[in-house]
């Protein structure tokens, strides 16, 4: 406001001495004023300063001018205290867990608008690096020097299966080897190397090699595949209402697919930070590590 009076009584007071300057420094401001902005802005008498309608719509701007840097002012200071700004999140199909941990932060910082991206662990590896997302939750291992990767959630592997298989009937847990002669749906190793080398890790270990016949690129068309029947799968148990799938526990197996949070080495931005400190309080043990 201090700014806004000050510039009203620069465009529309005549005694200088309002504004504690001289006579001759305030008039050469005001002819140096019209000279830049090429109109007349003022009516000038030795006793009367008056604006004309050129002068009104330049002050009419010069307020909205005030009001423009004082919300960039306002805008400045919530970025630095991280309450303002966006935030650019990839997360892979498995991802489901992501929903408290935004919900959390949405409610702790209202105006952070939020792009989540649905991405493979390779694509966020590349997206990180490209400073296209900000934190990737994603299949770890990844080999990158520029990038912290921490572990937060490792859920155990099952058996995905149509709702009418027949494995699927009893609710039982299933031997992995109860699977050897099934078709399987997956994603495909280049979008994310980690998930892809843990299911035909398991079924390797069983003595089998995994009868990939379709490859999607997320867990959730996986999903919704094996539930048309195209196939089985294995992955973690995922919330399946109103999907004609079951979730079945391994008896023979006990593998485990691990989830992290992966993001910048040399990160500097405090919404970044302040996302990150929400998310290291919600999974403490395992990300401090």
């Amino acid at each position: 406001m201090a700014d806004r009076d000050a510039c009203t009584a620069r465009l529309t007071s005549s005694p200088a001495a309002r504004l504690h300057i001289a006579q001759p420094p305030l008039s050469r401001q005001i002819r140096q004023l019209e000279e830049e902005v090429g109109v007349q802005l003022f009516f000038r008498t030795n006793r009367h300063v008056e604006l004309t309608s050129a002068g009104k719509a330049f002050l009419e701007k010069a307020y909205q001018l005030l009001d423009l840097v004082e919300e960039a002012c306002d805008t400045a200071r919530m970025a630095a205290r991280a309450e303002h700004g966006k935030l650019l999140i990839g997360f892979t199909g498995t991802a489901h867990h992501l929903l408290p941990i935004v919900t959390a932060y949405r409610e702790t910082y209202p105006n952070v608008s939020l792009n989540l991206q649905l991405l493979g662990t390779t694509a966020q590896v590349q997206a990180l690096h490209d400073k296209r997302i900000d934190v990737g939750f994603l299949t770890p291992p990844v080999n990158s020097d520029q990038l912290i990767v921490k572990p937060y959630f490792s859920p155990e592997i099952g058996a995905i299966l149509p709702e009418q298989h027949p494995l699927a009937q009893s609710g039982e847990p299933i031997r992995i080897t109860d699977l050897a002669d099934e078709s399987f749906v997956i994603t495909p190793r280049q979008i994310g190397p980690g998930f892809y080398d843990t299911v035909t890790k398991v079924c390797h270990q069983a003595g089998f090699s995994p009868k990939i016949t379709v490859e999607t690129h997320d867990m959730q068309t996986v999903i919704e595949l094996v539930s048309s029947g195209m196939g089985v799968s294995l992955g973690p148990q995922l919330p399946l209402a109103g999907k004609s799938v079951a979730f079945r526990a391994l008896s023979d197996v006990s593998i485990r697919l691990e989830a992290g949070v992966a993001y910048r080495m040399d990160e500097k931005s405090e919404l970044v930070h302040s996302f990150l400190e929400l998310f290291f309080r919600l999974f403490p043990h395992e990300t401090q590590s």
